[in-house]
């Protein structure tokens, strides 16, 4: 019983700490690492509009847009770009655990942060560029699985 015990605490004195493991791809000439936790992210199905809450600002989510997920250190992260009301452009991610693990992590490791600011020379062209790629994927996903 005494090992079980030494396990559960090694696992609290070490928690994960997903966002500080995650590591995107350039996805632009600019960028500035921000590494910044999300306090709240509201996406509202009903009058469609998306807020980020950062510390005291809120953010207005003009336009988003789901990328492909990655995988850094072993863990899965799901990323989102988003370009704000006011045109700042941002890549955001969260971890996404494998379902048995969900229950055991701390609520905390899951929220989403922003990883890095993004200074695209014409958001709406990198925005238009990234949705063809996605679109590319998922028709190529759908071609393999009918082969």
């Amino acid at each position: 019983m005494g090992g079980v015990d030494a396990s559960k605490r090694a696992g609290e004195e070490n928690p994960l700490e997903p966002m500080e493991r995650f590591s995107a791809r350039r996805l632009t000439r600019r960028e500035k690492t921000v590494k910044r936790e999300i306090d709240a992210y509201h996406v509202s199905e009903v009058d469609k509009t998306e807020v980020i809450y950062v510390g005291s600002r809120a953010l207005s989510v003009y336009h988003s847009l789901d990328l492909p997920d990655a995988v850094c250190d072993g863990l899965t992260y799901k990323q989102r770009l988003i370009q704000t009301d006011d045109g700042d452009c941002m890549l955001i991610a969260r971890w996404k655990p494998d379902r048995h693990m969900r229950r055991m992590m701390p609520e905390w490791s899951q929220k989403w942060f922003v990883d890095k600011q993004l200074f695209p020379p014409n958001p709406e062209e990198f925005f238009a560029r990234h949705e063809r790629r996605a679109e590319g994927a998922d028709s190529e996903a759908a071609q393999e699985s009918e082969d």
